[in-house]
């Protein structure tokens, strides 16, 4: 009676089991595909993979992102020193040049000169028409303006109208300098402060950035006055132009030349320095 009874409810508890199996799934119930593998949901695998990230490979790209961020801002300063630096040698350069200039013209400033001769210069009525001595008392006319005083005044006059433009160069006005110049060359083509004026044209040229027009102004300056003093400097200038036009053995060339005509000048020893510029730069 015993075994019957266990039979029975062993036979009964395997019913069940068929009927309900034990479920294999933990807690979490994870996803299954259709071959009952698991499937990993979303938030595993963010899990995993900021797991993976939290380690060295994160802190390294990190580190390499900040590495550049400051390389980035040292390279930034640098190019502000060197545009300061430029800017700043751009300047000197010009001051000096524009201080030579005025030194020079103050030793060629010609004396004033007085609109009519003294009285102790005037000459004396010979009276050759009359036959008679100076009139008493009245003494002789003053003498009409000379050639002399002429060339004096116009010298006055002259100097006056190439100050006028060279100030205007000193104070950055480049297009009203450019004009007045021009004006002034039109005006006295040859003579006292002519070559200064063609020099200053393509100075105020060149600094405005029409560099083609500043080399052709430069070059009929040499053509017209070669023994002018401004030769050498102009030289250099043409020798910068072609240099910043990527025309380095042309630049070459008219440096070494302002070094070996004019050893002893500036414009020689700022050859002598752009040349090594372009010795460093592999030119």
């Amino acid at each position: 009676m015993l075994f019957r009874i266990i039979r029975t409810g062993f036979i009964g508890g395997v019913a069940l089991l068929a009927a309900h199996p034990l479920s294999a799934e933990p807690y979490n119930n994870p996803v299954y595909d259709s071959t009952g593998y698991g499937v990993e949901t979303l938030d595993e695998r963010v899990a995993k993979l900021e797991k993976q990230l939290s380690g060295s490979t994160l802190l390294e790209m990190f580190n390499t992102l900040e590495r550049l961020q400051t390389e980035v801002q040292h390279l930034s300063g640098q190019v502000e020193e060197l545009t300061h630096e430029l800017e700043t040698v751009r300047k000197q350069q010009r001051d000096t040049y524009m201080e030579l200039d005025q030194r020079l013209q103050a030793h060629r400033t010609p004396p004033p000169v007085a609109a009519t001769p003294p009285a102790s210069a005037e000459t004396p009525d010979t009276g050759a028409d009359s036959g008679k001595g100076p009139t008493e008392g009245t003494g002789s006319s003053p003498r009409p303006a000379t050639a002399t005083t002429a060339s004096s005044n116009d010298s006055v006059v002259r100097q006056a109208a190439y100050q006028k433009a060279f100030n205007l160069l000193k104070d950055s006005k480049y297009p009203e300098a450019i004009k007045e110049l021009k004006a002034f060359i039109a005006g006295y083509p040859g003579g006292e402060f002519s070559d200064n004026a063609w020099y200053w044209l393509g100075e105020a040229q060149y600094v405005s950035g029409d560099r083609t027009t500043s080399r052709d102004t430069f070059r009929e300056m040499i053509r017209k006055f070669p023994q002018s003093g401004k030769v050498a400097d102009a030289l250099l200038k043409i020798a910068y132009i072609e240099y910043d036009g990527g025309q380095y053995a042309n630049a070459r060339e008219l440096l070494g030349d302002v070094i070996k005509r004019y050893p002893t000048s500036s414009a020689a020893r700022m050859a002598e320095k752009r040349l090594e510029k372009m010795k460093t730069e592999k030119h």
